[in-house]
């Protein structure tokens, strides 16, 4: 850690003799002053002193929370605005100075980042024991954060400015029956510590107020909440609060409201007189109040169900400030709606993100569109083809992830035709000509920006030539083998030709195939990394390949190694849902040797692979659907597993999945994976047990999950 961090001090150092020589004497001066660990303490003084005064504050909130938390990166960058720590003249601009903070702490090494994506992307983050120390430290020096933990007592003597309660200890509830909270600018309280929720009419300047998490808090505990009036920030992410306070609309101050993966379903009516609200987060059952339009300050707009709210696409054209748009098409759809819909888009000049998702709605009106939304940036949504308007005037557009119904070749010239294209992720049911592969990389289709493409085809119609995405860093292709062979009788696609990318991920559906169609398929894929004179690493996925065209004689050996197992196992869980295909394994596992996770948001998919008692090893298939991030755990021969928890609960129209998972073995922790929302489970073996296998129901994502143990 220190000589990291003395490696990112210098970095951001000019190449000057004299200032290497100052920090190399303050590093010396450390050593003589302060042995063991304290000089690894003045190590991080030092980084910390050198830190430009706009990261100081924001390097310093960090501790408000708990030692080992995942830190969303986007939740930080939200407080952070809410504090006041960045400004900007509107939204897109605090969140593009926010993320610049963010990410500048992670260059200088002193936040470890975790969940980085293809892009470089880094969605969470850890602070190191030592810094969080450190930070601690400093910010109770100064006064600047209030930490209710089990670690050390704090200084309750001094105006209270920033208040974090991390855990319910009877010496916290003590302490803060005792403290004045009539200073309190920013409250935040943690899952563990919701029974110490103080009444709000304890807050007299409450600017902050996160609730992130706090499933036990009941509505009662808003009581009061419309009077707190110079309230900038409210967040009931993730809780089980049924109703919104009617006072709420007299916070005239306030600019986030986050509803979102609440138990809320409807809005006040007085909602509308918040004029100064910049960012609204709720769900798409949520139904909005009429006079949405009338709050134009909004910005930020997520998710709203149209279904449910009938009046929001007509006054959707009055919020002429949004900048971020999420709507949900679903339920209840009437044929008024496409056309307010239509109007009121037309009217959001200003609009960079807009994210359309559909169930069951017709989306033509979509691609009927007579807009040119020149500083889009982002677009999310399912058509039935490409639209008009979607061509190269959108000189804005870096990131495009659509599903189409079918697709022609003259649409792949269009795509490859958009300027600063970065990011497409292209999900087609159907090409056009079903005979031929599109080709890209001919005339306008060669995507000269681009540098990650995913394409979903379960016939693999596609095929690269040279000069195809000549910036090309990132590919995942994901197919069905039975239908791409019985379509074009191979699973040649180009990929030496493409000359730049570093990173491919191949993902096959295995359902109605036989594993020498998907062994061929998998070669095939792998060639790539020979032949492509960038060697680019290949990773080949298998779904679905329990629904394989199955040996007869593999299946009677599974059968009888299942009637002979003699292993007695302790069964527990499972938790999450009870929807999905239920998955077990067939010979009873003695030593865990492997995990593999697919995640993102949530978990898409979980496998693994054990021993059983005659040391042969067994592998599952992945649980669950195609999507996330793989992350592979190999267990060294002496470690074994003696924790896992997660969350699980709803996501979009999936009563309940598993959200997140994290194992702990004798030697490490691993993750967490996914984002930590939802009901939290939890399972530590008993003394000289050990978790040796997994069962529970997948779908579309891994619905439910529960363990084996080995006592």
């Amino acid at each position: 850690l220190a000589i990291i961090t003395i490696a990112s001090l210098l970095s951001h150092k000019s190449k000057n003799i004299h200032e290497w020589d100052t920090v190399n004497k303050s590093i010396g001066s450390g050593l003589e002053k302060f042995p063991n660990m304290e000089n690894m303490r003045q190590i991080l003084s030092i980084s910390y002193y050198d830190l430009p005064s706009h990261l100081k504050p924001c390097f310093l909130y960090l501790s408000v929370y708990p030692e080992d938390y995942a830190i969303l990166s986007d939740h930080l960058v939200r407080r952070w605005i809410a504090e006041g720590f960045v400004h900007g003249s509107d939204v897109d601009t605090l969140y593009k100075v926010g993320f610049g903070y963010f990410n500048d702490l992670i260059n200088r090494s002193l936040v470890q980042p975790q969940h980085v994506d293809s892009r470089g992307n880094v969605g969470a983050c850890r602070v190191h024991d030592m810094v969080l120390d450190l930070i601690t430290s400093l910010s109770t020096e100064e006064n600047f954060v209030t930490t209710l933990d089990s670690h050390q007592p704090s200084d309750l003597s001094k105006k209270i400015h920033r208040l974090s309660i991390q855990n319910n200890q009877e010496t916290n509830t003590m302490s803060l029956s005792m403290v004045s909270l009539s200073h309190v600018r920013s409250f935040i309280i943690f899952p563990s510590a919701t029974k110490l929720m103080p009444p709000l009419s304890r807050f007299q300047v409450l600017r902050v107020l996160d609730l992130e998490g706090c499933r036990d808090l009941e509505n009662h505990h808003l009581h009061g909440v419309g009077n707190l009036f110079h309230l900038r920030y409210l967040g009931l992410r993730d809780t089980n609060i049924t109703k919104l306070p009617k006072g709420v609309g007299y916070l005239y101050c306030l600019q986030t409201l986050d509803l979102s993966q609440s138990g809320i379903i409807d809005l006040p009516s007085t909602i509308v007189q918040l004029r100064k609200l910049v960012c609204l987060y709720i769900e798409t059952s949520v139904r909005l109040p009429d006079g949405i339009g009338a709050m134009k300050s909004l910005q930020v707009l997520s998710t709203v169900g149209v279904g449910a709210s009938p009046n929001f696409s007509k006054e959707l054209g009055y919020l002429t400030d949004l900048r971020i748009l999420k709507i949900s098409l679903s339920g209840t759809w009437d044929k008024n709606y496409e056309k307010h819909l239509l109007c009121s888009l037309c009217k959001l000049t200003k609009i960079k993100e807009i994210s359309i998702q559909s169930s069951g709605v017709p989306t033509k009106f979509i691609v009927d569109l007579g807009w040119t939304p020149h500083n889009l940036r982002y677009f999310f949504g399912n058509i039935p083809r490409l639209p008009e308007w979607m061509n190269s005037s959108l000189s804005e557009l870096s990131t495009l992830i659509i599903t189409l119904d079918k697709i022609q070749q003259e649409d792949l010239g269009t795509l490859g035709n958009i300027p600063f294209l970065h990011y497409l992720c292209v999900t087609v049911h159907k090409i056009k000509k079903a005979e031929e592969r599109l080709i890209i990389g001919t005339d306008h289709a060669n995507f000269k920006c681009l540098s990650e493409f995913h394409i979903h085809n379960d016939s693999l119609g596609i095929m690269f030539v040279e000069g195809a995405m000549p910036r090309l860093q990132t590919l995942e292709v994901t197919f069905q083998v039975r239908e791409a062979k019985d379509e074009y009788n191979n699973f040649e696609v180009g990929l030496e030709n493409l000359h730049s990318v570093k990173l491919v991920t191949i993902r096959m559906h295995c359902c109605g195939s036989s594993l020498i169609e998907v062994e061929e398929a998998g070669a095939a894929m792998r060639k790539t990394s020979y032949v492509n004179p960038k060697h680019p690493r290949v990773d080949v996925i298998r779904y679905y390949e329990d629904e394989m065209i199955e040996d007869e004689e593999k299946s009677q050996l599974d059968e009888e190694a299942f009637k002979e197992q003699e292993i007695i196992l302790e069964k527990i869980g499972p938790w999450g849902g009870n929807t999905g295909r239920k998955r077990d394994i067939k010979v009873a596992p003695r030593y865990l040797r492997s995990v593999r996770i697919c995640c993102g948001d949530v978990i898409d998919a979980f496998a693994f692979s054990y021993l059983d008692k005659n040391e042969n090893l067994h592998e599952t298939p992945l649980w669950g659907g195609v999507g996330g991030t793989i992350h592979t755990i190999l267990l060294e021969p002496s470690e074994l597993v003696l924790e896992i928890s997660g969350t699980f609960g709803p996501y979009g129209q999936f009563p309940s999945i598993i959200k997140s998972l994290m194992l702990v073995t004798n030697l490490r922790t691993y993750g967490p994976f996914g984002q930590l929302h939802g009901t939290p489970f939890h399972s530590r073996v008993k003394k000289n047990g050990t978790i040796v296998g997994f069962f529970g129901c997948s779908g579309e994502f891994l619905d439910a999950i529960g363990v084996y143990i080995h006592p």
